[in-house]
């Protein structure tokens, strides 16, 4: 007798840069839950058009050890920023739970862009030059083509616009099918957000998970268009000797030749908090939720 297909129940969309390296942790924790172990198959972004799993049988062997669980999951940022991701995940999984997580977006802007610098996709140094040629980017055709899978990620304001992209699901889905927590609640009240979303998962909400930061932000390399370059090569001669060697030296220049990373000017801060504040007052009212603290025309800079 064939074996029943398992197929995934929930979905954390994201943002990126929210915390959902962490909050995946303390699910798949859980016995009641399971998720794609690895850290690579994490973000399999199937429901994108772009990239990611193409295959939709490769794709659901990545739930074939669930098992009994109750809460089967996986963790794509990229649904949350994709336009199709939203009404694709609802036509095949009508039932799915969503779980998105928000962050004050100035911060996250800031802290994506130096993902991408430390990770090698970033070129442009500073972040306000990359804020400069963020439409320039957006509306550039053979730029997109070349960078399918971090293409929004390039657009550090925009996909801050958080609204657009919760009205998709909220459009999409019911809302008791929706939970929306914030970087705040995850890192203030970590136990009691993360039993919550059990709940909201149907798993037993006393489970208590083991707490701690993951994917911390890593230093600054000394030359960033060298890191960038150095990626570069590693990816496009992955299995040869240059590859190898290009990767080498790309976490030489991350370990040795590093700085620190600078805070975020005052001047950047403030002016993205003034291009966000419509923005905050529209998500307010969608997701019933004060954000006053956001929204204070004070800024200052956290770490990731």
């Amino acid at each position: 007798m064939k074996k029943d297909v398992i197929k995934p129940n929930f979905f954390i969309v994201g943002a990126a840069k929210t915390g959902t390296t962490s909050l995946w942790m303390y699910l798949k924790q859980h016995p009641g839950v399971f998720m794609p172990e690895s850290i690579v198959d994490k973000e399999p972004s199937y429901y994108c058009d772009s990239y990611g799993h193409t295959d939709y049988d490769k794709y659901l062997q990545l739930f074939k050890s669930a098992g009994c669980c109750k809460a089967v999951g996986e963790a794509s940022n990229a649904y949350l920023t994709s336009p199709e991701s939203a009404n694709w995940i609802r036509k095949e999984v009508p039932d799915a739970k969503i779980i998105i997580v928000l962050r004050n977006p100035v911060d996250r802007a800031y802290s994506l862009y130096r993902w991408m610098v430390n990770h090698g996709y970033e070129r442009v140094y500073p972040f306000e030059r990359a804020l400069e040629i963020e439409n320039e980017r957006k509306y550039d055709v053979s730029f997109y083509q070349h960078n399918p899978q971090y293409y929004y990620n390039y657009l550090y304001f925009e996909s801050g616009l958080y609204y657009e992209q919760l009205e998709r699901y909220f459009n999409a889905f019911p809302a008791e099918q929706i939970k929306v927590i914030l970087l705040d609640d995850l890192n203030n009240k970590s136990v009691e957000t993360v039993q919550d979303i059990y709940h909201f998962l149907e798993c037993e909400p006393s489970f208590v998970p083991t707490i701690k930061v993951y994917n911390k932000a890593e230093m600054c390399p000394a030359s960033v268009t060298l890191h960038f370059k150095l990626r570069t090569f590693e990816r496009r001669f992955y299995n040869k000797a240059i590859g190898k060697m290009a990767h080498y030296l790309f976490e030489m220049n991350m370990k040795i030749y590093k700085q620190n990373w600078s805070k975020l000017s005052f001047s950047t801060g403030e002016l993205l908090l003034k291009k966000y504040q419509s923005e905050l007052e529209a998500i307010e009212s969608l997701i019933s939720r004060d954000l006053t603290e956001w929204k204070k025309s004070l800024f200052v800079s956290i770490s990731d």
